[in-house]
């Protein structure tokens, strides 16, 4: 996409007008839950290999990073919930370890102290649980786009993928301003979604990947466009083919593309947000269209 250069206006950056969505916030959440994937990958092989005390500096660095977020609006409130349930897991699993020690040792006052630890620990970590299954993306007031889905920006025309989103804009005035979201006839009350900007539709800026926050009354999909009479509505790769979009987080946060064209994100990325798998099958390709667990 072709793009007017960088300027400089007052001391502040005054990016193209194509890429007036683009945002620092959005992009440090993004790179904040790559970070959080890889803590939870080193936790899992800590505690594989029963190595808890190492497993435990690495739950302290995950409750370290998490503290310094929390002032953050960004991401669905499920989001929180879940990272602190894989905290929980991984604690109650030594809590139970430890006291089983104890008791082969036969020191009673220590198993003791144990199971009192494991009954607080489980109370909190069902009052967590209580409140991630409040965030229902299910409900008519959630968002219409769904993780993974290929989109076309309406009036600027570039290419994304949905990797997140808020149930209404979180950024800062001075953001809102230069996107124009003002303009937006449904305003910052709307749901705001994380996209990964295809890399061919924006600038290279060696200091901010192509990460966008869009109003969804600004995103389309073929999908979403009425069908012609009679017929289902059409694919991305039906529309647009199958073309991979590129940007340096997919491979991250995807496992690839499915039978129509969009992604399927990861595990983690999907408890983040509490939505299953969907798997979309090529038509004649063994497992026809559906869901799994």
């Amino acid at each position: 996409m072709n793009a007017t250069p960088e300027a400089s206006e007052g001391g502040a950056t005054v990016r193209p007008v194509g890429e007036r969505e683009r945002s620092q916030l959005v992009n440090e959440e993004v790179v904040y839950f790559i970070f959080q994937l890889d803590l939870d990958t080193q936790l899992q092989r800590c505690l594989n290999y029963e190595a808890y005390e190492a497993a435990q500096e690495v739950r302290k660095k995950r409750q370290r990073s998490m503290k310094e977020r929390k002032a953050r609006n960004t991401g669905a409130p499920v989001a929180v919930q879940r990272l602190a349930g894989a905290d929980y897991a991984a604690e109650l699993l030594r809590l139970r370890t430890e006291m089983q020690r104890a008791v082969e040792a036969e020191d009673y006052g220590s198993a003791a102290k144990y199971r009192d630890l494991l009954k607080e620990l489980e109370t909190e970590a069902k009052k967590a649980a209580a409140l991630a299954a409040e965030w229902d993306t299910t409900s008519p007031n959630g968002p219409v786009l769904r993780l993974g889905q290929r989109v076309l920006h309406k009036q600027l025309g570039y290419r994304g993928v949905v990797v997140g989103w808020d149930m209404r804009c979180c950024e800062s005035e001075e953001w809102i301003a230069a996107a124009r979201v003002g303009e937006c006839g449904r305003g910052i009350g709307q749901p705001f979604y994380h996209l990964l900007v295809d890399a061919r539709d924006w600038e290279y800026d060696p200091h901010l990947p192509p990460v966008a926050y869009v109003p969804e009354e600004l995103l389309t999909s073929p999908e979403l466009e009425p069908p012609a009479e009679g017929a289902k509505p059409k694919s991305w790769a039906e529309v647009y083919g199958t073309d991979p979009l590129q940007h340096p987080y997919l491979y991250i946060l995807f496992l690839g593309l499915d039978g129509r064209g969009d992604y399927v994100p990861c595990r983690q990325l999907r408890d983040r947000y509490n939505v299953q798998r969907r798997d979309v099958y090529k038509p004649g390709q063994e497992g026809g269209e559906g869901e799994d667990e």
